[in-house]
């Protein structure tokens, strides 16, 4: 084996090895921090009910309900938080946002105008309320 042939070959492994170390490597994991501040946002389908019916939420921060309302049936056409003074009117195939703060731990539950469908928001102390979430929704009112 030749000079040149012997660099080529280590020349070729470092590559390799410094290919597998690029693609196989450790990884630097960024993380999106979320501040007492940050709204949580929960999309809410309304559809013949609440989908989802039950929301947990961290009690202290932000909520942002993302209400779409997938249909005209009269029922729909509002929704109702009687715990929290809220009354928010719902357009068909619109989304519409219902934002408050839960200060304590609890379940806020919520209906429709005429108290058929019905749903609750669950508020619990740290950060799992708001992960159980976070991310889903509805393709539709995105």
């Amino acid at each position: 084996m030749s000079l040149i042939d012997a660099v080529v070959v280590v020349l070729g492994v470092a590559l390799i090895a410094g290919e597998l170390w690029f693609f196989l490597g450790p990884r630097k994991v960024s993380s999106v921090r979320s501040s007492p501040s940050t709204p949580q946002e929960i999309k809410v389908l309304v559809k013949g009910g609440y989908d989802p019916d039950t929301i947990p939420v961290e009690a202290g921060r932000p909520v942002r309900l993302l209400f779409y309302r997938d249909e005209t049936e009269e029922c729909s056409e509002r929704v109702i938080f009687e715990s929290l003074g809220i009354e928010k009117e719902l357009a068909a195939f619109e989304t519409t946002p219902v934002d408050f703060t839960l200060d304590k731990p609890g379940d806020y539950p919520f209906h429709c105008g005429l108290s058929v469908m019905h749903g609750r928001v669950v508020a619990q102390i740290g950060r799992d309320g708001a992960r159980a979430n976070l991310g889903k929704g509805h393709a539709k009112h995105g």
